[in-house]
């Protein structure tokens, strides 16, 4: 490829080159000079995140990555209603994790982090719920301020800290005595999920009316079971008319009571979702809400507010908001305002999907989070000791110099939604894991709490990829990833002619240090994090109309932008070494090798625009390509969440059609890029 002006090498530290494996390709590291300092908009700062503590997590990912070969690998043709599927079991898994790590949190104290730091550690399968929770820094942050129980988990941060700079004490097959002792004392529960999950068989709930405590099966064979998509129960309790209980009844009991709650300035009294946001006001406007329909409430009743009793703080008031909206969410939505703060009220309703005290469905969240740590399992970077080496460690400092460079992004325009990669985001994560830090560094140097969004719909995630990579190339002169996915309906050859100007001399001087290293895993790294992609299904005709007409919108766009730079790519001029190069990559092969090996595991599916669920658990239309968290296969799902075709689904309000561009237009005209849209997957030359 003589023709093509390839990056400029790069300057190693150490003298000698080393020599890496990845896959069946050798490659010679690059010369790479680390950078000592990073400049995020006019602030020059120290790396914000440590190398040990990226390794450190890396090596827990894998240990999560571990636990779940156990778990799918556990022999459950003996236990009465249990799941033999391994996705199955491992939802199964991950639901009964999330009911201890719920327990442990409520018994938590201030006292119990004053202990040695590897004894008060919960087991390995309570760790991964917690790491799963402050992967949503801002919902994370916001419940350690609101509630009590979160804020004796706050307290316990420093030694989550301590495990990312030595996670020996989760690696050792047996735990101290102490550790035992501690975690006995706090739970009542065996340390061992695996041991005990035959024998976790029922929970406690209480009546959403009368407080009764009931009895109700984590799983049975009608499919009514706590942790199973159509659980159901009924209150035994003689005269209760409360009837049908659900995880929408039961997060509707804890949304009444927070709303009944007095209008004080204290946290606690305060809903969630309304910290942490662009608006300051968002409290008070939480507030009002609150205040508003207090009054509706008096007012319907007919009686004075002392004849009513509907005081602040009281059960009549709870009981009087739940008839108020007919015991459903839905007549909430509209009486708290959504028709005239939509964004306000849809992000206070998400915090509230089942009866737990927690603003995030932690189940889900611990679900999509195993698409990322399978990528990193996968690119063999959770293999203890697999960045021993320091020319093995430039591969960490490439993507902590690319995590710093998308925070720069982000300063450059604020109000965007940038989508990171996957080396991007193991940094971002590893960050998040620190929240006193992470909340510090976010305010000193983007001037506000940086979120890190679990659940982001696929079509907005697709679109705001588009604007990351447009952006990044802006800012950067470097293209934003080389991991070679394909896009759907474009041959090779149209990639690579697409490709030819990628590495010509820029205009600007380009950021050296954000040039890709040729290695296979490294490249596979920047594939799109996509973990956090899920599916929003309409719950009638009219919303399923609405996505639809939203998924025509942008595929329409898509294409028009192919078919103008497919026009543009053929006037061009392609030097004959390229076509040569071109028409080998066609074949799939340039000397011998398959050009698309399997990249250490990579995930080779297409990023692209997600195809709209049908209605009623309907199925995807057939032969269109999706970017999915991971499958359940239909057996048991979280917080209101359904399983279709193997992937994660939320019901929810859908947007309007004119709605779906709305971020990636506004960020187009921040940052002046009125350029064609390029492919977001390039496909490297060699």
């Amino acid at each position: 490829m003589s023709d093509v002006a390839l990056p400029p090498a790069y300057k190693v530290s150490s003298p000698d080159d080393s020599t890496v494996t990845v896959g069946n390709v050798d490659k010679s590291l690059p010369k790479y000079n680390v950078p000592s300092t990073f400049s995020i908009g006019n602030a020059v700062t120290e790396p914000l995140v440590g190398l040990r503590e990226i390794k450190g997590h890396l090596i827990i990912l894998g240990a999560f990555a571990e636990l779940k070969k156990k778990v799918e690998s556990v022999d459950t043709s003996n236990a009465l209603y249990s799941p033999v599927n391994e996705d199955q079991k491992w939802a199964w898994f991950v639901g009964l994790a999330v009911e201890r790590f719920d327990v442990w949190c409520r018994a938590l104290t201030r006292d119990t982090e004053k202990d040695v730091k590897p004894v008060v550690l919960p087991p390995l399968d309570v760790i991964m719920v917690w790491h799963s929770y402050m992967l949503n820094p801002r919902w994370y942050a916001e419940d350690c301020m609101r509630i009590d129980a979160c804020k004796n988990l706050k307290s316990m941060e420093p030694a989550f800290c301590e495990l990312l700079l030595d996670p020996s004490p989760i690696l050792s097959e047996a735990p101290s005595k102490s550790r035992l002792d501690n975690w006995k004392y706090l739970t009542g529960l065996g340390f061992n999920l695996l041991d005990e999950m035959a024998n976790m068989k029922t929970k406690s709930i209480l009546c959403p009316m009368c407080n009764t405590a009931l009895d109700v099966d984590y799983i049975n064979k009608e499919g009514t079971g706590y942790l199973q998509q159509k659980f159901s129960a009924v209150c035994v309790k003689d005269g209760c008319s409360f009837g049908e209980i659900n995880k929408e009844k039961l997060a509707l009991g804890k949304l009444a009571r927070d709303l009944a709650m007095k209008t004080s300035d204290a946290p606690g009294d305060h809903l969630p979702g309304t910290f942490f946001t662009a608006s300051s006001a968002d409290v008070k406007k939480g507030q009002k809400i609150k205040k508003i329909l207090h009054w509706e409430i008096v007012h319907a009743s007919n009686k004075t507010p002392a004849e009513a009793n509907y005081t602040y703080g009281s059960h009549d008031l709870y009981l009087a908001i739940m008839s108020f909206s007919k015991y459903s969410l839905s007549p909430m939505r509209e009486q708290m305002g959504l028709p005239y703060q939509p964004r306000l009220v849809s992000r206070i309703m998400s915090a509230y999907n089942d009866e737990k005290i927690y603003s995030v469905e932690l189940v889900g969240a611990v679900l999509r989070q195993g698409s990322f740590v399978n990528k990193m399992h996968g690119l063999g970077w959770t293999k203890s000791g697999f960045f021993d080496e320091p020319g093995d460690e430039l591969v960490l400092q490439h993507g902590l110099a690319r995590y710093h460079a998308f925070l720069d992004l982000m300063s450059s325009s604020p109000v965007s939604f940038f989508v990171p990669t996957l080396d991007i985001d193991l940094i971002w994560h590893t960050h998040q894991l620190q929240p006193e830090k992470y909340e510090k560094d976010g305010k000193q140097y983007l001037a506000k709490f940086i979120d890190h969004d679990d659940k982001v719909e696929g079509i907005r995630l697709s679109s705001a990829f588009d604007i990351t990579c447009r952006a990044w190339k802006e800012r950067f002169n470097v293209t934003y990833t080389h991991c070679g996915c394909p896009v759907p309906g474009d041959t090779i050859g149209k990639r690579l002619s697409r490709m030819i100007g990628m590495y010509s001399q820029p205009t600007t001087t380009p950021h050296s240090h954000l040039f890709p290293i040729t290695r296979l895993d490294v490249l596979a790294a920047t594939h799109p994090s996509d973990h956090n992609t899920v599916r929003f299904i309409a719950k009638n005709k009219r919303e399923h109309k609405v996505a639809l007409r939203k998924y025509e919108s942008l595929k329409k766009k898509k294409e028009k932008e192919h078919k103008l730079q497919s026009v543009k790519n053929e006037s061009s001029d392609i030097p004959t070494a390229n076509r040569r190069d071109e028409k080998a990559i066609s074949d799939d092969s340039v000397d011998g090798e398959s050009k698309f090996r399997n990249y250490a595991a990579h995930d080779m599916i297409p990023f692209l625009v997600p195809v709209p669920m049908f209605y009623f658990g309907g199925e995807l239309p057939s032969g269109e390509a999706c970017v999915a968290t991971g499958g359940l296969a239909g057996f048991i799902a979280g917080g209101g969440a359904e399983v279709v075709a193997g992937v994660i689904v939320v019901e929810g309000d859908v947007a309007e059609a004119e709605d779906v561009e709305e971020d990636a237009e506004g960020v187009e005209k921040k940052l002046g890029v009125f350029s064609l849209v390029q492919d977001c997957m390039k496909l490297l030359i060699n």
